[in-house]
């Protein structure tokens, strides 16, 4: 009976992500790209922002790239947008963490944070991005750039993965 019971739960919470989206409320700002959601069954994920890289914290431009990122959406209820992966409900990187799209209101945050000059474009995972997300965070980073928005002010920005270089 307990067995049955554990494996009608395991298989609830499995059918919940099928499709990769899910409805969250952000508990906690982690840096300008990854944040902590709990779920509608009570799950706590650790999600990083698809399609952008953002200056690490003790980096210049860290400090208020995860600030711009709290004063958005902490303790709202946002959705997550994660592609499935081979057969699983969502992707997982390398740090174990969902990797996907946040949308509050209908608005498209990860987006947000390259137009507001406070994240890079990401383009080392570039294909799991859809072709519109290219071109339009693409376009967003490039009028951060133009117009020296955010760390594009700094005269020389140093890309994240540059500085996680030097400094680890």
């Amino acid at each position: 009976m307990i067995l049955k019971r554990l494996l009608i739960i395991i298989l609830f919470s499995i059918s919940t992500y099928t499709y990769g989206d899910f409805n969250a409320q952000v508990v906690r700002i982690v840096d300008g790209d990854t944040i902590q959601v709990i779920d509608s069954n009570g799950i706590k994920f650790k999600i990083r922002l698809l399609g952008i890289d953002t200056p690490e914290l003790k980096q210049r431009f860290g400090y208020e790239s995860s600030l711009s990122l709290k004063k958005i959406i902490d303790g709202k209820s946002v959705i997550i947008i994660s592609k499935p992966e081979n057969n699983k409900p969502y992707t997982l990187g390398r740090y174990k963490r969902i990797i996907g799209k946040i949308i509050l209101n209908g608005k498209d945050i990860n987006l947000e944070m390259v137009q507001k000059g406070m994240a890079w474009h990401y383009k080392k995972y570039i294909k799991s991005q859809n072709v519109e997300d290219r071109q339009s965070y693409n376009n967003a980073e490039q009028d951060a750039r133009l117009n020296k928005i955010g760390l594009w002010s700094d005269v020389n920005p140093v890309a994240p993965w540059e500085w996680r270089k030097l400094n680890n």
